[in-house]
């Protein structure tokens, strides 16, 4: 089994290509197969700089790898496509040698004219076929010395099909075909030549790639034919779409996976997630590492139908797998998202306790400055309560600040007690003693557990932050 993955470096890597690229991956791993990267530029007009260390970058963070590519080598180099030009060159020589293809002399002018009068006259706009009669003597002369592109002798009649492991059966009449673009003028293949070139050359077994290639695929058919060359199994799977149902694409928000990293997302999540959209398991289970994935996944349970893009929904098992780190993983993988300088053993005192209530890695930094800066800032409103008032408020925190200042040890365990008798006794809820409390020492209503803040805080920072908030009540510059 050999199977390929051949995104062009027009940007960043996308998620809907990632999805493919699970796909592809999940199929070869199942059957100790080959996975090849190959990189496919013959679009030269839309090449990115550093799109190519983007896919990298991103599929090697998603912990994809693969046996053959344009970094490892392999038995097939080179994986770039710009780099396999005479290959693809010689074999558009060998279909004109065959009558297969004809060179074509038309320019620029001639074929938008032709098009703009088919249009007039609400015709398919298609190659009139001009230059398919030449003697082919006399085109092979001309080919010496005029402008040219090589054109595929599409036949008139007939039909193509195929049975995608997807879709299944699929079929297309040649005569809806134009005589197509094989070899351009500057010497580049078109994609649909090179990508049937190098999947015969590199051995490709199984071709799983985007639906959105479908329509390329009788262009692909008539291209083997005319190689005498076998066709691999194929499958289009489906697109991940937006939430209006249409492909999703930037307008829809972030797709490159390098801004999913950057926002805190977790590789496990990202892939359980996108192996989810277009396959269903046959179960109620959801959460599967890529592990899990080999295990489970059938081509068999890929839909026809393309899969909504939910962002909640990646949020929700962001979180599970966030759940699932020890703590020395959490606080590794939150190293990117905190200041350098915030002290670590701090950072893991309290990562426990926000590992619950975070979506992303990037929350972490918010619900925990307080540890690490005095500067907390709130308004002085947010500290009272909707059915409390400024002096009732500051009465509450001048009994809590007594209650809390003889407390030894100064754990979460022996602060909670006398907190919640206190609030009995104020004839207050613990909600909002605790939310009083929680913005005097943090300037946030949401954060970690308050008991375990303030262990983690200190006694003597937290009854700072208490008197400070006081003050602030009592109009009393801090």
């Amino acid at each position: 089994m050999r199977l390929r993955f051949a995104p062009s470096p027009t940007g960043a890597l996308h998620i809907g290509s990632v999805r493919t690229t699970i796909y592809n991956y999940l199929f070869a791993r199942q059957r100790d197969g080959a996975l090849i990267l190959r990189i496919e530029d013959t679009d030269q007009d839309r090449l990115v700089a550093g799109a190519i260390d983007s896919i990298y970058d991103g599929l090697h963070w998603l912990g994809i790898t693969w046996n053959e590519g344009p970094q490892e080598g392999g038995p097939h180099a080179p994986y770039v496509q710009s780099e396999r030009l005479p290959l693809y060159q010689r074999h558009a020589q060998e279909l004109i040698d065959k009558g297969a293809a004809y060179y074509c002399f038309c320019s620029k002018e001639r074929l938008a004219a032709l098009r703009a009068e088919q249009e007039a006259r609400h015709e398919l706009t298609r190659y009139d076929r001009h230059c398919r009669n030449i003697p082919p003597d006399e085109a092979a002369e001309r080919a010496k010395t005029e402008p040219h592109v090589i054109r595929l002798k599409v036949p008139d009649e007939g039909t193509l099909a195929i049975e995608d492991l997807v879709h299944g059966h699929i079929e297309w009449q040649a005569s809806t075909i134009e005589d197509q673009v094989i070899l351009k003028s500057d010497g580049f293949p078109t994609y649909h030549l090179a990508v049937v070139i190098d999947d015969h050359e590199m051995g490709i077994t199984h071709i799983m790639r985007g639906e959105e290639w479908m329509a390329s695929v009788p262009k692909h058919l008539l291209i083997y034919r005319a190689f005498g060359w076998d066709v691999p199994p194929m499958a289009h799977v489906p697109s991940v779409l937006g939430p209006d149902g249409k492909k999703l694409s930037k307008r829809h928000g972030s797709t490159a996976v390098s801004q999913f990293r950057d926002d805190g997302y977790l590789p496990e999540a990202l892939i359980n997630y996108l192996a989810l959209i277009g396959w269903s398991p046959g179960t109620e289970d959801e959460i599967f590492s890529m592990d899990d994935l080999i295990r489970v996944w059938k081509i068999e349970q890929v839909q026809s139908a393309g899969g909504k893009w939910d962002k909640d929904r990646l949020d929700y098992f962001n979180g599970v797998w966030i759940r699932k780190l020890s703590v020395d993983e959490l606080v590794r993988r939150l190293e990117p998202f905190v200041p350098a300088e915030w002290d670590r053993e701090v950072l893991r005192k309290i990562a426990p306790h926000i590992q619950e209530r975070m979506k992303t890695l990037k929350d972490a930094q918010d619900q925990i400055r307080f540890l690490f800066t005095d500067d907390i800032g709130y308004d002085r409103s947010a500290l009272i309560p909707k059915k409390s008032n400024a002096m009732t408020t500051t009465e509450a925190l001048a009994r809590a600040r007594a209650v809390l200042s003889p407390l030894e040890p100064f754990i979460a365990t022996v602060i909670e007690p006398p907190l919640v008798s206190l609030a009995a006794e104020l004839n207050w809820s613990k909600k909002d003693l605790a939310g009083t409390i929680r913005m005097a020492i943090t300037g946030r209503q949401v954060g970690p557990p308050l008991y375990q803040s303030l262990e983690v805080l200190g006694k003597e920072k937290s009854l700072r932050r208490i008197e400070a908030a006081q003050d602030m009540l009592a109009g009393v510059r801090a």
